[in-house]
């Protein structure tokens, strides 16, 4: 399974907020004109590479992504302070299997970032519930590599 970074809002038990706004475990979906997702009439979601992104490191994202608390060790970190950088899986940051639901599809013409989409057709709620259904499996960190 590969290692995903991805700064997020925390909850208060320390964990990633799940939800459809930016930042927050999930995907963003229409008519938000910053969609991560593309959605057919049907409301199921297109399978095209799009998804959740992530990176490979949270030092590869962008400063605006990163918590500026971090801007010691990252210089132009300018992300708010309600972010942590989260990690999930121990591997090789390439396509593949994350869970049974979900796959790392990297961007196009990339090595550091990707998305993360549904192995199959599904529904906007079932790629909800299976990004949600990983909360638990996040950890906060903001160590460098």
């Amino acid at each position: 399974m590969p290692t995903i970074y991805r700064p997020m809002k925390t909850d208060e038990d320390m964990l990633p907020r799940c939800g459809a706004a930016s930042k927050e475990l999930g995907v963003r979906i229409p008519p938000n004109e910053h969609s991560d997702v593309d959605v057919t009439e049907e409301n199921t979601v297109v399978l095209n590479r799009r998804g959740m992104s992530v990176g490979r490191h949270w030092t590869s994202l962008p400063g605006h992504l990163i918590p500026k608390r971090l801007v010691q060790t990252f210089p132009g970190a300018t992300g708010s302070n309600s972010l942590s950088c989260y990690r999930f899986g121990h591997g090789e940051f390439t396509d593949g299997t994350i869970t049974n639901d979900l796959l790392l599809a990297l961007k196009p013409n990339s090595t550091t970032l990707g998305n993360l989409v549904p192995v199959y057709e599904m529904s906007v709620e079932s790629l909800q519930t299976a990004l949600g259904q990983t909360r638990e499996r996040w950890v906060v960190d903001e160590d460098l590599p």
